[in-house]
């Protein structure tokens, strides 16, 4: 299985100046799936307000892997721009994110969600963006988000709804993991297997 990091590298690495546009949907598709399994992989640390400083660098590649996709080099500062066109959504779904972390057992759950459905909208609104020629307007760009977000978060909350054997089999992961059972590169394989399950 590829991590979200190896996805990345295939993607900036890809040449898709000739690509179909069923190609180039694929690559996109790919990476936001990789991208939104990471940020959910991340949200799993109990911290708050860590989540924002892991889960934007991710944002970040995946909207510059988007753009290199529709023919697009952009540097991180073009790249912060492009997220600041429908960043209010981004930094309150954060805050929340972050703020969920306070609600035991489900707000873990539910921070895991909003994780996966923040980063997947992302990528999905970038893909628009781009398809478009840069071309659409702030408030097309905030709609979309708002509807693709409660779209993507509502579908993970349905299907892990009474998905309690996750948190179980983490934290029997990360138990393992520091009885020195496993190692670091095991720990996190079996990490990123587990969420891509969900």
């Amino acid at each position: 299985m590829a991590t979200h990091t190896d996805t990345i590298r295939r993607i900036m690495k890809g040449d898709f100046a000739q690509a179909t546009d069923e190609e180039k949907a694929k690559a996109v598709e790919d990476v936001k799936k990789a991208c939104s399994a990471a940020a959910a992989a991340v949200a799993i640390q109990p911290v708050p307000l860590l989540d924002v400083a892991l889960i934007s660098p991710i944002q970040i590649v995946m909207v510059q892997a988007i753009g290199q996709v529709h023919g697009h080099k952009l540097d991180k500062r073009s790249v912060v721009e492009v997220l600041s066109t429908f960043g209010t959504s981004i930094l309150a779904q954060n805050a929340i994110l972050s703020a969920a972390k306070f609600i035991p057992f489900a707000g873990w759950l539910m921070s895991i969600s909003m994780a996966f459905a923040l980063t997947y909208s992302v990528g999905e609104v970038a893909d628009y963006y781009f398809r478009s020629g840069r071309g659409a307007s702030a408030a097309e760009l905030k709609s979309m988000f708002k509807r693709v977000y409660k779209k993507k978060r509502a579908e993970k909350e349905k299907t892990h709804s009474a998905d309690g054997t996750l948190k179980d089999k983490i934290e029997q992961l990360n138990e393992a993991f520091k009885a020195d059972l496993i190692t670091q590169e095991e720990f996190d394989k079996k990490k990123e297997e587990l969420l891509a399950s969900f």
